[in-house]
């Protein structure tokens, strides 16, 4: 089955190439205003035109580099206690979530994307809140769970997200800790998948020529971001990912 499907990338059309250009730098813009937020824009919305199983080793190589350029201006800020009990729990369950990746079918998998999409958007809509910081168990389940959809759908960062967006914790600690947490599980997946044969040469070549659309889209975010009202800016991004979300989730059960 993935030999089918590595032929299938190597015959993108034009469309379907110009579609995902346009996927990856309005992400990339988003990953610019809010500092995450990419790969759950870029899975569920390029799983429309290609199959989980090539979407997700991409998403994960743009994920990994993204996070790595920004790794030297946000390190003094991480929360790295609470971080490394978080990592943790995402290696030992990581490589359960690309076991499932390689076995589920291809609608199984996009459901579970559909639905964590939305999941995630509609939390953080509604800005749920902690009252206190979780302990090192709360921790480790908390990247069990990152790892999961890492694995197997090539998000990381939802339960993270949810997590420091919700904790008592500086906007400024909690933006730092989830962008350098995205490169562990992200950079781990790449490896694991890579060894289970799931990550082609020629992926590695096609997330190598996106990441200057990443970068460029990136940088105009950010520019943007010091325009726009931050508050208008996250509406337009969770907006976005609900209805990429919807969308999978009408492809899968109705085409």
């Amino acid at each position: 089955m993935v030999e089918l499907l590595y032929q299938d990338l190597q015959q993108i059309g034009f469309e379907t190439g110009a579609f995902c250009l346009v996927v990856v730098f309005i992400a990339a813009v988003i990953r610019g205003f809010t500092g995450f937020g990419s790969a759950l824009l870029w899975v569920p919305t390029l799983s429309l035109v290609l199959p989980p199983v090539v979407v997700v080793p991409v998403v994960l190589i743009l994920e990994a580099s993204a996070s790595a350029i920004m790794f030297a201006k946000v390190r003094l800020s991480v929360d790295w206690a609470g971080l490394t009990w978080i990592w943790l729990g995402s290696a030992i369950i990581l490589p359960l979530g690309i076991w499932l990746l390689a076995r589920l079918p291809v609608d199984v998998t996009r459901t579970a994307i559909a639905v964590t999409v939305l999941a995630a958007a509609v939390l953080l809509w509604r800005g749920v809140r902690l009252q206190s910081k979780f302990g090192r168990p709360g921790l480790v389940v908390t990247g069990g769970l990152g790892g999961l959809l890492t694995g197997l759908i090539g998000i990381p960062g939802p339960p993270v997200f949810l997590y420091y967006l919700a904790a008592p914790v500086e906007i400024v600690v909690a933006r730092a800790t989830i962008m350098t947490y995205l490169f562990g599980p992200a950079c781990v997946a790449c490896i694991i998948n890579y060894a289970y044969g799931l990550l082609f040469p020629s992926m590695i070549l096609l997330g190598a020529m996106l990441m200057p659309v990443v970068a460029f889209g990136k940088w105009v975010g950010h520019l943007g971001f010091k325009y726009a009202d931050p508050v208008i800016a996250r509406k337009v991004a969770l907006g976005l990912l609900f209805i990429s979300g919807v969308s999978l989730l009408v492809r899968t059960c109705f085409f």
